[in-house]
């Protein structure tokens, strides 16, 4: 199981959202629905949010053990 909680918590202390970043980053509204509910999200596309934020992955998803 993963979870872009920590991206959801990182863009809301900036007073930004998953729509703003969608835009400043250029990915689809599928990409944006997936961050907002945790689904599977091609892993190019993480690493574009990185690189825009300038954050290392484990500040945009966690993964865990179920």
């Amino acid at each position: 199981m993963f979870s872009f909680e920590p991206l959801r918590t990182y863009l809301e202390s900036n007073g930004k959202s998953v729509k703003w970043l969608m835009r400043e980053v250029g990915f689809s509204t599928n990409v944006a629905v997936a961050l907002n509910n945790d689904q599977p999200v091609k892993l190019e596309i993480i690493a574009d949010i990185c690189r825009y934020l300038e954050l290392p992955i484990e500040k945009v998803v966690i993964i865990t053990v179920d």
